[in-house]
């Protein structure tokens, strides 16, 4: 009896006297002890087993050998009713609670063992309530740790698609377009007419720049998505970039009567992998002079703000329709679209521009209209 908790300081006297009245009880896993509805007028003691306090599925708490479960009239008037129900082989010890009463009226040991029990199984069922409240806790940070990897899965596969797209068709057949071409040079050099050669070998020309443009952006591509390529940002002026990259591209830009604008471009230093803005800067005018008319303008112009700088490139080309604006920097929304020469592109080069842009901790954003022509802008942080 002293092993029971509401029983642990009354006298050997007292539980005489209570040992007397009690009953033994004996049930098996899964029998019910109390049914909810059957208040009774009994207290249980559990002597060894374990037995859950339940409304159908929902289970209220677990007993273990030393509690007591049952009708309390000693300290709440209010009756209350669950199902008891065995979830072992358990051996109990039956008190009716008139005899109870009538043995513990004047026993304040008895009031104040029951109060400890109370107030113990509060503690624990706070306990049980922290836990709970952790594992749910734990749960959602893993429900939102699967969606971020069904988030991640569903680009990898936008990124696997578009590989094989440019695989199959960007690449698959402008290549037989070259094969093509060097065939009749080859096998109808001396039927040709001299500016027949010179289209043909103009053409060739042409399909090969494009070509190495498009093999170096898929492969810078393929090492940012392997995770290859990090960032080596250093200070250096962005003018010089600037200036390189216009030199390179001003020569197609002549041949398609393109006029190529410098605006405000001044010695700035800024802090970010200097080859991968090299690229940025290469794709953006590359793209304007692609769906630039012959006759049109680009302007290519530096603001200079205090933490960083910011480069502009406007066209007044072919713009872009709300379609194709819309899934611009999406890899699995990119549309393709012929520039004013008839020149082909996937859209990679734009989806690396936002990749390098923002793997040195700046923003590129656009402005376009169809028919109005295109303003790509992208920022560079200055060194703190």
């Amino acid at each position: 009896m002293r092993k029971v908790s509401i029983f642990q300081e009354s006298s050997d006297k007292l539980l005489a006297r209570i040992a007397e009245s009690l009953t033994e009880m004996e049930v098996s896993e899964g029998q019910n002890i109390v049914l909810k509805g059957e208040l009774g007028d009994s207290m249980y003691i559990i002597l060894d087993g374990r037995v859950k306090v339940h409304d159908g599925d929902y289970i209220f708490s677990v007993l273990k050998t030393g509690d007591v479960f049952g009708k309390y009239y000693l300290i709440d008037q209010q009756e209350r009713s669950a199902t008891v129900t065995a979830l072992s082989h358990t051996f109990l010890l039956r008190f009716n609670q008139d005899e109870f009463h009538r043995i513990t009226q004047h026993e304040n040991t008895i009031f104040k063992g029951i109060l400890k029990t109370l107030v113990r199984r509060l503690r624990d069922m706070n306990v049980i309530e922290e836990q709970l409240a952790a594992q749910n806790t734990e749960i959602l940070q893993q429900k939102n740790t699967l969606e971020k990897q069904k988030l991640e899965l569903t680009e990898l596969n936008a990124t696997k698609d578009k590989f094989f797209s440019i695989i199959a068709h960007d690449l698959r057949s402008p290549i037989s377009t070259l094969i093509s071409l060097s065939e009749v040079l080859h096998t109808d050099m001396d039927l040709l007419e001299p500016q027949q050669q010179k289209d043909i070998l103009e053409s060739l020309h042409d399909l090969s720049r494009n070509y190495l443009k498009l093999l170096d952006n898929l492969l810078q591509w393929a090492r940012v998505q392997s995770g290859r390529m990090i960032p080596e940002p250093a200070g250096f002026d962005i003018s010089e970039v600037i200036h390189e990259v216009i030199s390179f591209y001003r020569p197609y830009a002549l041949d398609k009567q393109i006029r190529l604008v410098e605006r405000n471009i001044s010695p700035v230093i800024v802090y970010a992998d200097m080859n991968m803005i090299r690229v940025v800067l290469r794709n953006l005018i590359s793209n304007a002079i692609k769906f630039t008319q012959p006759g049109g303008e680009i302007h290519i112009i530096m603001i200079n703000k205090v933490d960083w700088a910011e480069v502009i490139v406007q066209d007044n080309g072919l713009g872009m329709s709300p379609q194709v604006f819309e899934g611009l920097f999406k890899l699995d929304k990119t549309q393709s679209m012929a520039g004013t020469a008839g020149e082909k592109g996937t859209g990679l080069g734009l989806h690396l521009c936002k990749e390098f842009v923002e793997l040195n901790k700046g923003t590129i954003k656009v402005e376009s209209q169809k028919g109005f022509g295109s303003v790509f802008n992208f920022t560079i942080p200055k060194p703190a």
